[in-house]
């Protein structure tokens, strides 16, 4: 199955569909209210299943990036189709626990891990922490000294590369708080080989950010990651993987970006080139399940002033917080019935300025519900409930048929938990 032929679409009627299944009755079946976001737990899956096939015959596997969609249900049907997982707090490690992703196949990053997430990690046999600096290897050896046992990590490089995205969201750079300076690299693993007992260097790791929309900058990390291993391997002995990142952006609706199996092909073809017998562990997380969801929005109002039509929305920037934050540009588009010419400025109900989704086109009259499209990522996974907004729903639907619900707490919930604060 191939992902381009799943996702969001419209039916000979224009009406919205997601996972084979009208948004719109997706809404009702699940007996939600706005704002919900709606995922194709299928298309998710089947991204994680192509993204697969392309290690061919490399040892290796990804590691879904669970920060961009916790969802067990999601994490679930990733993992189903042997993914791992990358996770970057205890919750996140417990979380995927729960879900039964294979210890072997988990990795924890973070730069500032709890002394409780890092004992957490060291017990429950990951394959590796992702150390993110000199000194945070000192507090791992005194905690897997505590346990009377070794902790397995990896030195999370920080390559000094950088491409074009949003400065929050890059992380290679050398400004940035992520990852080992290349040249701390030898007082790293100094530290490592005095303190064997208690630390053991299992892999190399590196992230140079998100939103990838060309392999170059992916590959010129790598390669700084493949010269760090051979270097190492050849003065101590076999490491078990490469861990190239993630990061691949997906289309907003603008320009094209490469599918996942490009990068893993050219990761592939990189660790052959410098002849490293290792696993190769990618982290994408976006590019599985960010095409592949949809908030849904009620038109609660609209209004005409200064030759400006506005169209509010009940979602705000609470519930996708990415428009605020990183400027970035969702499509908001009607639920039933194609865009038309005229174009409105969809605002969220949130006391900010900045509670803005941009101008959208929608014809002469205003809809009633619309659609956010591509909000598969880093979007309830970053919601609040500022103003006093609760959460909102989510469902899950495969196949044309709803496989899990989340429902949105009442806003009495947060009254009770606010009065007793």
């Amino acid at each position: 199955m191939e992902t381009k032929n799943l996702g969001f679409r419209r039916n000979a009627q224009e009406e919205a569909i997601l996972g084979e299944m009208r948004v719109k009755d997706a809404l009702s079946q699940a007996n939600v209210t706005t704002p919900a976001y709606i995922y194709d737990v299928g298309a998710m899956a089947a991204s994680a299943t192509e993204a697969a096939r392309a290690f061919g015959t490399q040892r290796g596997f990804i590691a879904y990036a669970v920060k961009a969609n916790s969802a067990a249900t999601v994490i679930r049907a990733i993992t189903s189709a042997g993914a791992g997982a990358d996770v970057v707090s205890g919750g996140e490690l417990a979380l995927a626990l729960t879900c039964q992703v294979p210890k072997e196949r988990i990795v924890m990053s973070g730069v500032a891990k709890s002394d409780r997430e890092i004992e957490l990690a060291i017990s429950s046999g990951i394959l590796a922490l992702q150390v993110e600096s000199v000194e945070e290897l000192s507090r791992v050896s005194a905690r897997a000294q505590a346990l009377g046992t070794q902790a397995h990590v990896s030195l999370r490089l920080n390559p000094n590369v950088r491409f074009e995205t949003h400065s929050h969201i890059a992380t290679g750079h050398d400004a940035a708080k992520f990852g080992i300076a290349l040249c701390d690299v030898p007082a790293a693993f100094e530290l490592i080989d005095r303190h064997s007992l208690t630390l053991q260097a299992v892999g190399i790791s590196t992230h140079v950010g998100s939103m990838l929309t060309s392999p170059a900058p992916y590959l010129e990390a790598a390669r700084i990651v493949c010269d760090v291993a051979k270097a190492r391997q050849a003065a101590a002995g076999p490491l078990s993987f490469c861990d190239f990142g993630g990061g691949f952006g997906i289309s907003y609706g603008e320009a094209s970006c490469p599918p996942i199996s490009d990068y893993i092909r050219a990761a592939c073809a990189l660790l052959k080139e410098y002849g490293l017998d290792v696993q190769l562990i990618a982290e994408p997380g976006r590019s599985l399940v960010g095409s592949f969801g949809v908030l849904v929005a009620q038109v609660l109002s609209e209004k005409h002033a200064s030759g400006r039509r506005w169209l509010m929305i009940d979602a705000g920037m609470n519930d996708l917080i990415r428009p605020a934050l990183y400027g970035a540009r969702h499509r908001v588009e009607p639920l039933s019935g194609l865009p038309g010419l005229v174009e409105w400025k969809v605002v969220g109900p949130v006391c900010e300025s900045s509670d803005d989704f941009g101008v959208h086109p929608f014809g002469e009259g205003a809809p009633s519900h619309v659609v956010v499209r591509d909000a598969g990522a880093y979007g309830f996974v970053m919601a609040s409930q500022y103003n006093g907004r609760a959460l909102p729903a989510e469902v899950f639907v495969k196949d044309g048929q709803i496989i899990a619900v989340s429902q949105a707490e009442s806003p009495e919930a947060w009254v009770r938990r606010r009065a007793q604060a």
